[in-house]
């Protein structure tokens, strides 16, 4: 399993160094890394293999070697995993400041940096895991590249707003509100949510493929239908595919009759063979 460092995530720490602040830059790593191997233990506690993990300063984001399409509660279990515990390790350690077991500046450092990774974490946006635990339970209704666009689009809006407040921020002088921080942040969310959009196509096409493996080897599979006519492009009628049901395309005619019939099979192989302009019609 590979491991790589975002550059915005560098970029935050030699921000931090440079600010005489190396002790939060520590611990922010620290907690990163902590943060991501409780979503890889999880993951692997669902038989989900790793191929790499990327750390960003919010946490990371794996890339699973199989596909977990469908499971929408161990999805958004993994999901979560990392939030909650930031909040455990938040709880315990307010706790014991409150307590007087542990005090000085380290430990409200410790505490709020726990908190504002467990919180920031849950935004329902991509690439962030609030998003992918929304995308879970959205994506069987409304597809998964559609679900995905939303989310992703949603990223680089609040990326924007960040980039924005942490110039409108400098440009005052409120310094003690960190604008370089919301800087890099808003640049970290909008070439996030980038790459989630251009990968959404490429990722679903793959789950796609795995789920035909998946009905062959059971032998049945949750299926639906959706309505076309002639003239509706295949990329539209994919973006309408979703990853836990296998979708029958009926084909309607003059006087909305029924013409003709096409499986998802076929609709995604006319895609790869003759690109997304294709039409339904140049399929029957």
């Amino acid at each position: 399993m590979k491991i790589r460092i975002h550059p915005t995530f560098i970029a935050l720490l030699v921000l931090c160094a440079l600010g005489g602040l190396l002790t939060r830059a520590l611990l922010v790593f620290g907690l990163v890394i902590l943060h991501e191997i409780v979503h890889i233990l999880v993951a692997k506690g669902f038989g989900v293999k790793l191929k790499s993990v990327e750390l960003y300063p919010y946490g990371g984001t794996a890339v699973l070697e199989d596909s977990f399409e469908g499971k929408k509660v161990d999805e958004s279990i993994i999901a979560f995993a990392g939030p909650a515990f930031n909040f455990l390790l938040f709880i315990i350690f307010q706790y014991l400041r409150w307590e007087g077991i542990i005090h000085g500046p380290w430990s409200l450092e410790f505490v709020k940096i726990n908190f504002w990774l467990a919180c920031f974490n849950l935004i329902p946006v991509l690439p962030l895991d609030g998003g992918r635990m929304v995308r879970a339970f959205l994506a069987g209704t409304f597809g998964f590249v559609k679900t995905t666009k939303f989310l992703a689009v949603a990223g680089k809006v609040l990326g924007g707003i960040f980039i924005v407040s942490g110039f409108f921020l400098q440009a005052f002088q409120f310094v003690q509100l960190e604008p370089v921080l919301f800087i890099v942040l808003g640049v970290f969310f909008w070439l996030g949510s980038d790459k989630e959009l251009k990968n959404a196509r490429i990722v679903f096409l793959k789950q796609l493929c795995r789920k035909k493996e998946r009905l062959l080897s059971r032998g049945l599979m949750p299926s639906h239908c959706l309505t076309v006519n002639k003239d509706t492009p295949l990329s539209e009628v994919v973006n309408e595919f979703t990853t836990d049901r296998y979708s029958i395309v009926n084909v309607i005619g003059v006087k909305d009759k029924l013409e003709h019939s096409l499986t998802e099979t076929e609709v995604v192989r006319g895609l790869l063979d003759k690109g997304l302009k294709t039409k339904i019609k140049d399929l029957i």
